[in-house]
């Protein structure tokens, strides 16, 4: 930060030290003539820019406010500035889709290590095939730190694929599988997926049939998942064939949220042991300016840039992912620009 006086001099400049507080130093001499000089004392205060519990709300995918206050509260994420005394108001989109909810058994004792137990389970078939022409995703949840990772599928015996290329990622980033909980689909109980596992010394432990209570996380967040999914597309008012999309993102968003299965810590903190960084978040759908490249015939009078929908980030490479309507197509860029959450928001 830079203190400047009104005639626009730089007088001092300081580093945030933490929470919002700037540690500068200078020395104050008071030209009143009718006062002597004396040391003076001065507190000056700064605030970086805050934005209300409705944006967050929205940028977060439309999980619930407590969960963001508990995010907030316990510091578990970084750049969360949010105006505290901003309203809670009433989500027309989250109304529309959380009007039920279902009861889920308790959630079952966690293993002490990230990788030893995966919760796997399977959503789909689903009538309306996404953009990338799935009907299926694979969910795996890390039950130590219940880190989510989804795979979408076009049918569904490419699960079996998916699960040990997972197992496989777990063993190359030093993570040691032990077991996976799965139900009794033939996606999972089939020769090849078994004989594998059985190869690699994975248990394989399955649920008494038709009790998916039994595996209660995998139920629980498949639940949680499609809500906000379905609120995400209500909200922005995009195509129902961008439920590939809004699932992923909803993955994404949880692994930075606040659960109460952990205890001061996000999944992404626990799973890379490091705190999120949320600046980057927008609302799914928010707009999003692409820089025209690639022209065979340069508009020289023409914009450069193209408005489209932001539908998340791709995870690691600091790019962006959108919907070009023109195209019908999901694409990637790493030359964008989004609107600060403010005026996404309005």
């Amino acid at each position: 930060m830079i203190l400047i006086s009104p005639n626009g001099t730089p007088i001092t400049s300081g580093s945030m030290v933490n929470n919002n507080l700037y540690k500068l130093r200078f020395n104050y001499v008071s030209y009143n003539k009718d006062t002597p000089n004396t040391d003076v004392q001065i507190n000056l205060s700064t605030q970086a820019q805050t934005f209300t519990w409705e944006s967050w709300h929205q940028c977060f995918g439309h999980v619930s406010y407590s969960g963001l206050m508990k995010l907030h509260t316990q510091n578990l994420v970084e750049r969360f500035t949010v105006d505290m005394d901003s309203p809670k108001l009433d989500c027309p989109a989250c109304i529309a889709v959380k009007q039920s909810e279902k009861p889920f058994g308790p959630p079952t004792k966690r293993v002490s290590q990230a990788g030893e137990l995966t919760h796997a389970d399977l959503w789909g078939k689903y009538e309306i095939t996404s953009i990338n022409r799935s009907q299926y995703y694979l969910l795996l949840i890390d039950d130590a730190t219940h880190y989510i990772t989804v795979h979408f599928l076009k049918t569904k015996d490419q699960a079996a694929q998916q699960t040990k290329n997972y197992f496989t990622y777990l063993s190359v980033h030093e993570k040691q599988p032990r077991a996976i909980r799965i139900d009794h689909g033939t996606e999972f109980i089939n020769h090849n997926l078994m004989t594998w596992c059985e190869m690699w010394g994975i248990d394989v432990q399955r649920m008494v049939p038709y009790s998916p209570s039994q595996n209660g996380v995998a139920e629980r967040m498949n639940w949680t998942l499609v809500e906000l999914a379905r609120a995400m597309l209500t909200a922005a008012e995009l195509p129902e064939f961008l439920w590939e999309s809004a699932v992923e993102h909803a993955a994404y968003i949880r692994n930075r949220s606040f659960t109460t299965s952990l205890q001061g810590s996000t999944p992404y903190q626990a799973w890379h042991d490091k705190k999120p960084d949320i600046r980057h978040l927008r609302e799914f759908g928010a707009p999003i300016w692409i820089l025209l490249q690639g022209q065979k015939i340069p508009q020289k009078m023409l914009p450069k840039s193209t408005h489209k929908a932001y539908v998340g980030h791709d995870d690691g490479s600091g790019t962006v992912k959108y919907y070009n309507v023109e195209t019908r197509r999901i694409l990637t860029s790493w030359n964008f620009h989004l609107s600060s959450i403010v005026t996404a928001m309005d």
